[in-house]
């Protein structure tokens, strides 16, 4: 069964995990990159100390020494095994002053390491660790009191149901061979890895939590605190930009509200200005929309037959309306269809019969003008 885990390790790796899982490590990662592309070559080493470290990996012909810049490794050399005490001093020669200071990983070889990938459900990972401990007895033919395991979470979707996560784990007595077979060194190992085919670390770490070297922080503190005030310097101009801007358009608003107080006065007085001219040529429109009497008159005289005679003649609102009697009414659309000052002559009404004269009563209606080609023609003349 695995033992005991700490009161603040759940929590604390469910915080873990829910921040690994948000967007804010890769904004920061973004963030950092662009800030370290504006200094100096110089510089951007000093601040990429994160990305850095010093492997060993121990070989039959000693111990291989290697730096890692992200996934770049090179070989710095080969330090004998034995005496075993004499390795912290041989290392610190090897290293310069930059690299003594990086983190120290031990990588066993792979033979010595039992992977297993499995599939596990989305909620498991807040409490990875005691899930995986119970997995042991299923998975491994180990106890959890008797290896040094950890995991690591493969690339899935962020709404998969199962999360494949890869399990590695490696016995408490060989993981103290190794360690024996360092001496001193074993104290200042930060992390106790797996190496890959490409000779890199895998990315687990099996050395106990209490028996980590712990990285003296002050560099990144006073990063930190560099960072912080840099912070601080921004908002203090972004506010300043921010109340010149609010100014600014605070004054653009008072220019806006006097142009639109011109503006109204300058539509008040067009309107009066219409308002007169309207007045003032009502009655010559009203006269120029009226048509000629007389050259109404004249064609009606001229299109009309002589045995018709009209009893009512009203021109309202572009409008003619023709009343009156004839023997040939059937045929006065027709005839009327010639007339110039007016168009679209026809019938308003049902041609009766006059008993007392012996002609036919007409109602007839057209409009006002010439007619032009997108006026409807009128039914009389189809």
């Amino acid at each position: 069964m695995p033992s005991t885990p700490n009161p603040l390790t759940k929590p604390l790796s469910r915080l873990a995990l829910r921040y690994a899982q948000s967007p804010v490590p890769r904004f920061l990662r973004w963030w950092g990159g662009e800030l370290l592309a504006c200094l100096p070559q110089g510089w951007r080493q000093r601040f990429q100390v994160s990305d850095r470290s010093v492997q060993l990996r121990i070989e039959a012909d000693g111990l291989v020494v290697c730096a890692t810049r992200g996934t770049v490794v090179e070989e710095l050399g080969r330090l004998p095994l034995e005496p075993p005490e004499a390795l912290p001093g041989l290392l610190n020669e090897l290293l310069d002053e930059n690299q003594r200071s990086l983190r120290r990983i031990l990588l066993v070889p792979a033979a010595f390491v039992l992977r297993r990938n499995l599939h596990l459900p989305a909620a498991a990972l807040e409490n990875l660790a005691s899930v995986l401990g119970f997995e042991l007895d299923r998975q491994t033919p180990f106890r959890a009191d008797q290896v040094r395991y950890d995991s690591r979470v493969l690339a899935h979707r962020s709404d998969a149901r199962q999360v494949p996560v890869q399990l590695a784990l490696i016995t408490r007595e060989r993981l103290a061979q190794e360690l024996a077979r360092l001496d001193g060194l074993a104290s200042t190992l930060g992390a106790v890895d797996v190496a890959d085919d490409d000779g890199g670390r895998a990315g687990f770490n099996f050395l106990p939590p209490e028996q980590r070297a712990r990285r003296n922080h002050s560099f990144a503190w006073m990063m930190a605190g560099m960072a912080a005030f840099a912070v601080f310097l921004m908002w203090l101009a972004m506010s300043q930009m921010i109340a010149n801007r609010q100014d600014a358009v605070q004054r653009l608003q008072a220019d806006v509200e006097a142009q639109r107080a011109e503006a109204r006065a300058v539509l008040s007085l067009r309107d009066e200005l219409d308002s007169a001219a309207a007045g003032a040529n009502f009655l010559a429109v009203e006269k120029a929309s009226q048509p000629s009497m007389l050259l109404v008159l004249d064609e009606l005289t001229r299109l009309l037959p002589d045995d018709t005679y009209l009893e009512r003649l009203s021109a309202s609102r572009g409008e003619l309306t023709l009343a009156g009697q004839s023997t040939q009414a059937p045929q006065l659309v027709k005839l009327l269809q010639q007339a110039k000052s007016f168009r679209g002559a026809a019938l308003s009404g049902p041609i009766q019969p006059d008993a007392r004269t012996g002609k036919d009563r007409f109602n007839l209606a057209a409009k006002f003008g010439a007619e032009t080609e997108g006026d409807d023609a009128p039914v009389a003349r189809r």
